[in-house]
């Protein structure tokens, strides 16, 4: 594991922590408003913002990185079980390509959100006024790190590929790892 791979790991681990954390308290959220309607009458008139702008983003974006690390996506491997090794790296270097391309214009549009949005003071309307940039900054941190970790991945295959050894493994398929 080289030094770039572990600094990532190490940031993902931080991420999947918080994730876990975000889950969590989305759950106790949701779980005390659902109480306090139906029995009290008094729901959480804040839980919907907060649920839905923050800790839901919170939990998809920050665990991107480490759920494509982890190789946990939905991938569709009908064809790649027909090809060699060096075929394998090549259609993964291609669909990382795809991806820093994709999630980088979504963390640029993240970044011209959050910057707008922090310089002028954006808030949702409501009982409280959630400051919009936030979530917008939770959507330009999961993108970036992800576009890093497509990054690694894409130059690992191509230095694979260049000095006939791996330095990641390629797609694992059943739990196989391919090209063995």
């Amino acid at each position: 594991m080289t030094g770039v791979e572990r600094c990532l790991n190490g940031i993902e681990r931080i991420c999947r922590s918080l994730t876990v954390a975000l889950i969590l308290t989305t759950m106790v959220v949701v779980f005390c408003d659902v109480m306090l309607r139906h029995f009290l009458n008094r729901p959480l008139p804040w839980a919907y913002d907060l649920v839905g702008m923050y800790l839901l983003a919170g939990t998809y974006f920050l665990a991107l990185s480490d759920s494509y690390a982890a190789r946990a996506h939905v991938g569709v491997d009908i064809f790649v079980r027909r090809l060699g090794e060096s075929a394998r790296r090549i259609l993964e270097m291609l669909a990382s390509a795809v991806g820093i391309t994709l999630f980088g214009l979504i963390g640029y549009a993240a970044w011209l959100r959050t910057v707008v949005s922090f310089m002028n003071h954006d808030t949702v309307s409501g009982l409280i006024a959630w400051p919009t940039w936030i979530s917008s900054a939770i959507v330009l941190v999961g993108s970036f790190l992800l576009v890093l970790r497509l990054l690694f991945r894409l130059a690992a295959h191509a230095g694979s590929l260049v000095l006939g050894r791996a330095i990641v493994d390629v797609l694992q398929i059943d739990g196989v790892r391919m090209g063995e």
